[in-house]
């Protein structure tokens, strides 16, 4: 895939779903179950990025816990801008790719040279861009063979 990132926000809503440290940890999942996202970023009230919230940060949390945690702020639990692997928005998906699999990470923030937060890329998006493609490469070996290509 030598297709770079911008192909990809050409395709999708550039929604950036976000909360802000002191949001109890139930307000960020109750987003996310609302807007069906594993992750939300979390900014300050600049819109600076200080980390990322992510079903893994809950489960981790739950997993390490039997007390009740949907009064917790956001940023006890979230991955915090340091910890954070972003890249900037001219990469190539195959190489988003492997960051993503060799980190093990579902979400990657997307930012601009500056820092600042162009966009949240899921492991979801890179599906569907691979999906599309492989449907189209399909339908254009059926009409090679059918001999209604070109199409």
């Amino acid at each position: 895939m030598n297709r770079k990132l911008e192909e990809l926000f050409k395709t999708r809503d550039n929604v950036i779903y976000s909360v802000k440290p002191d949001t109890t940890l139930k307000d960020a999942v109750d987003l996310m179950n609302i807007h069906h996202i594993g992750a939300v970023m979390v900014l300050n009230d600049g819109g600076g990025i200080e980390g990322l919230l992510s079903e893994r940060d809950v489960m981790k949390k739950l997993a390490s816990t039997d007390d009740v945690v949907g009064h917790l702020n956001v940023k006890t639990i979230m991955t915090p801008k340091e910890k954070l692997i972003m890249i900037e928005g001219d990469e190539k998906i195959i190489k988003i790719m492997e960051i993503m699999t060799e980190k093990k990470i579902r979400h990657l923030p997307i930012v601009n040279s500056e820092g600042v937060l162009h966009g949240l890329l899921s492991m979801r998006d890179i599906f569907r861009l691979l999906l599309k493609d492989a449907r189209q490469e399909v339908n254009d070996m059926k009409n090679y063979v059918t001999g209604k290509y070109p199409a």
